[in-house]
């Protein structure tokens, strides 16, 4: 760091320890100063006070000999009394021996002539002690102890060790300046706090409200104004003896504290005008008002009284306090949110006041001319008239006062209040995350005119705060979560307020952390950040950039902000609840959907055991009636003969017709009823779907039916059974035909789903009358038919074959417009390995 900060590392280093000493050599000055002040009072003195070169010094009362018609001026030197070439000393020595009231002869060197001039001694009352050193030494304690005050609250900021060091050589000035009037115990160390006080003042204007930028590459301007402070203190060494000489000296030295004023005001201005951040706006603010009380009108009003030689300037001392305690102000509370209000509530309460004093004088005066006769405004009508005034206009003469300063000089930007109540009432009434994070972003774009803003939220799956929302100006962010182990989050959880962007270089909590602070500030475009808390818990972050106004959030933004944000917490969990419960109930809806299909599997299960036993059962008492049936339909072919053997042979083919029908369904019932497992080869669907449309190719033209096929030139291969995959498709083809008596069209497509599916499909979809909505759920069933012929199990059939391929069916038909049945089997896997619980084994509409 440069300029005064690097002018001695080791001050840095150890500056704890040189405050210190400062602080015990201050207590030091300041208590021997009063010691030797007090021992003054109610003691005889010359009625003017002197200097240690006996040069009669610019402080005087109206009242004192001195000034009684200009028997001695300011810059005057006592040369001798009574004819006797005397010391300051001596002087005082001299008239405290004498009655008060006694004339004393001075010799006075004024102009270069030497005059005679008679002083009669007064005594020196509390009254003089209090006017010449009593309030001057109270304002020097107070600025010293606020540049204590604030170097203490922050050490780490090189505007707090200048501030200290300015307040430091001030109090040693304003606390001890008296002694060099007066006992002279002190030696110089009072003119050397007054002539360093501008040199601390420059400096601290060089580094606050902001870093001057210049000083970056001009590090030799920070000691320049400590060299001038240096050599004015030289020469007042040198020529104090010589009366013209240091006049000139002294009043150079209040030029330069009045130059000093200026050069502060100076940078304060800049800072307000352009400055680097809204904080620096707002301090110098705040500095500038001070500064204009209390160190330029001091230093002026000093300058026009020494060299007008009017007496009596320490009066001024109570204005310099403005300036110390502005600046303390402004670095110790950094976050000037009150400046605004506070300067409101002086101009309402300033002009209330000033109204009220106005009504006050004319009631008086209309009394006066009214009532002359009955007592004027003593009258007790007058009390009564007042007093009513006040009960019942004061408040609404107030409410009308604020109306007005706002208007004129703040701009009412929202209701507060009615604000906060539909916040309230938002925030209880939605249970939508959604909702809710837009709620806070119109709320806070629509009052504040932030720009950007986002509601940044804690994800539990990631374990980071992710942007949940934001604004139409934050669509450019490129960053859109922050790190739990971020510097901002463990700041934010540990400290429970909101950050601003000026905090990283004025409050040393997060000065350490400034560069990772900066960055995430940088990369939300973020001018401050506001924690949502649930119960002591960070659950996630307002982020809001500078207000399109150029204005600073003030205290009421804050206010909103914080009670936004608790409401918001509140809400935010209330919807984090709402989003689990309705979570846990999608879980159990399919949940129970699951145990739903698991028990209609499980009938289905079931009722094709009892199929099975049925079919069992069929078989044995069929087949052997059928089988006698047979040997009897056998034994009578070979006996015929005669007229009517055409005949009778006729009948028998057709027994044997039926008995060959009857044994093919009682193949396909025990065929069913067994489920063998398939026997699984690679196989191309493509060429199955040919070899069975190979067959029935002829049927389909018959039906006057279009066939319309896409097969995927590259379809994967599947492991199947490819005779049951035969059936299905026969199955499927033969339904499809049967459903189009009149004629249609048949698409059949092959193909696969997508690049990261292991399925492929086999679609058929017909232009036929359709299924009932009613029966979709039951043609899988055995022996479920609407068709006035068949059995009913062709679909039973290849259901259980696809099922057992691992596959499913699906089916969508419309009445009048036609079914489509898609096949979808599983590729390059072993089907045997595959859990027979997978959700693919589903089938239905």
């Amino acid at each position: 760091m440069k300029g005064f900060e690097s002018l001695d590392n080791f001050t840095l280093k150890h500056f704890k320890i040189v405050v210190f000493i400062l602080i015990a050599f201050f207590l030091a000055v300041s208590v021997t100063s009063l010691i030797k002040a007090a021992s003054w009072i109610d003691k005889p003195f010359p009625g003017f006070l002197l200097y240690r070169n006996s040069i009669i010094c610019e402080v005087s009362l109206s009242h004192w000999t001195g000034n009684h018609a200009g028997l001695v001026e300011s810059y005057d030197k006592v040369v001798g009394v009574d004819g006797i070439s005397v010391s300051p000393a001596d002087i005082y020595s001299i008239v405290s021996s004498k009655p008060v009231g006694t004339s004393v002869n001075y010799s006075v060197s004024r102009n270069g002539e030497l005059i005679r001039v008679s002083v009669p001694t007064m005594n020196f009352g509390a009254f003089d002690f209090l006017s010449v050193f009593g309030w001057v030494y109270l304002v020097g304690l107070v600025i010293f102890i606020a540049g204590m005050v604030v170097y203490f609250f922050k050490p780490d900021l090189e505007s707090s060790k200048l501030f200290f060091m300015f307040c430091f050589s001030m109090g040693i000035w304003f606390t001890s300046i008296f002694d060099t009037q007066s006992t002279y115990s002190l030696g110089n160390v009072p003119f050397m706090g007054w002539m360093f006080t501008p040199a601390f003042g420059i400096a601290l204007g060089f580094v606050f409200p902001s870093r001057r930028k210049f000083l970056t590459d001009n590090s030799f301007i920070m000691p320049v104004p400590f060299l001038l402070s240096f050599l004015i203190f030289i020469l007042h060494l040198i020529y104090f003896d010589a009366q013209y000489l240091w006049k000139i000296v002294d009043i150079s030295t209040w030029i330069y504290v009045l130059a000093s004023s200026l050069l502060f005001i100076s940078t304060a201005a800049i800072s307000y005008l352009r400055p680097d951040s809204s904080l620096d706006k707002e301090r110098s603010k705040v500095i500038l008002l001070g500064a204009f009380l209390g160190f330029f009108l001091p230093a002026l009003c000093a300058m026009a009284i020494t060299a007008l030689d009017v007496s009596n300037l320490n009066a001024l001392a109570i204005l310099v306090t403005f300036f110390p305690l502005s600046v303390a102000y402004a670095i110790v509370k950094h976050k000037l949110f009150d400046i605004d209000v506070i300067i409101q509530k002086a101009l309402v309460y300033g002009v209330l006041t000033g109204a009220l004093v106005c009504f006050f004088a004319s009631m008086v005066l209309a009394f006066n001319l009214a009532f002359a006769n009955y007592g004027g405004w003593r009258n007790p009508a007058f009390f009564v008239l007042l007093t009513t005034f006040l009960v019942f206009t004061l408040n609404p003469l107030r409410n009308r006062i604020q109306n007005f300063i706002d208007l004129t000089f703040f701009r009412k930007e929202y209701d507060y209040r009615r604000t906060v109540e539909e916040i309230s009432f938002a925030m209880i009434s939605l249970l939508n995350l959604d909702e809710i994070t837009d709620k806070i972003i119109s709320t806070i774009v629509q009052t504040m005119f932030s720009n950007p803003v986002s509601v940044i939220l804690f994800d539990q799956n990631s374990g980071d705060y992710e942007v949940y929302a934001k604004s139409r100006g934050a669509h450019s962010l490129m960053v859109f979560s922050i790190k739990e182990d971020n510097e901002l989050i463990k700041l934010l959880s540990r400290y429970r307020q909101e950050i601003f962007k000026d905090d990283l270089i004025a409050d040393e909590r997060y000065i350490r952390y400034r560069s990772k602070l900066m960055k995430t500030f940088d990369d939300f475009n973020a001018a401050l950040f506001v924690p949502i808390l649930f119960k002591k818990r960070l659950i996630g972050i307002l982020s809001l950039g500078d207000k399109k106004s150029g204005l600073s959030y003030n205290s009421q933004d804050i206010k909103l902000l914080r009670i936004l944000a608790n409401q918001s917490a509140i809400a935010i969990e209330n919807a984090f609840a709402f989003r689990l419960v309705e979570d846990y109930a999608k879980k159990l809806e399919e949940a129970n959907r699951e145990i739903r299909e698991t028990q209609s599997q499980l009938i289905q299960i079931e009722k094709m055991s009892a199929i099975g036993q049925l079919a069992a059962g069929i078989a044995h008492e069929i087949r052997n009636p059928l089988n006698i049936i047979e040997g009897a339909r056998y034994y009578l072919s070979q006996m015929i003969d005669g007229e009517n053997s055409v005949v009778v042979k006729e009948y028998l083919d057709y027994i044997k017709h039926e008995i060959d029908r009857t044994n093919r369904l009682i193949d396909n019932l025990l065929k069913f009823s067994r489920s063998e497992p398939p026997h699984f080869e690679p196989v191309n669907v493509n060429g199955i779907l040919e070899n069975a449309l190979v067959l029935i190719r002829k049927q389909i033209s018959d039906s006057n039916i279009k066939l319309i096929t896409t097969f995927h030139p590259q379809i994967p291969g599947v492991m199947g059974d490819p005779n049951q995959l035969w059936q299905v498709f026969i199955n499927i083809l033969i339904n499809a035909i049967q459903a189009m008596p009149q004629g249609g069209e048949l698409q059949i497509d092959t193909g696969v789903y997508n690049v990261f599916s292991n399925n492929i499909f086999i679609s058929f979809r017909d232009t036929g009358g359709g299924i009932d909505e009613e029966d979709i759920s039951k043609i899988f069933d055995p022996f479920f038919t609407r068709k006035e012929t068949g059995t009913g199990l062709g679909l039973s059939i290849s259901y259980k074959i696809v099922e057992n391929h691992n596959g499913r069916i699906i089916v969508a038909s419309k009445k009048g417009e036609g079914t489509t049945f898609v096949i979808e089997l599983c590729t390059n896997q072993d089907i045997k390995g595959v859990d027979d619980e997978r959700e693919q084994k589903d089938i239905g509409g």
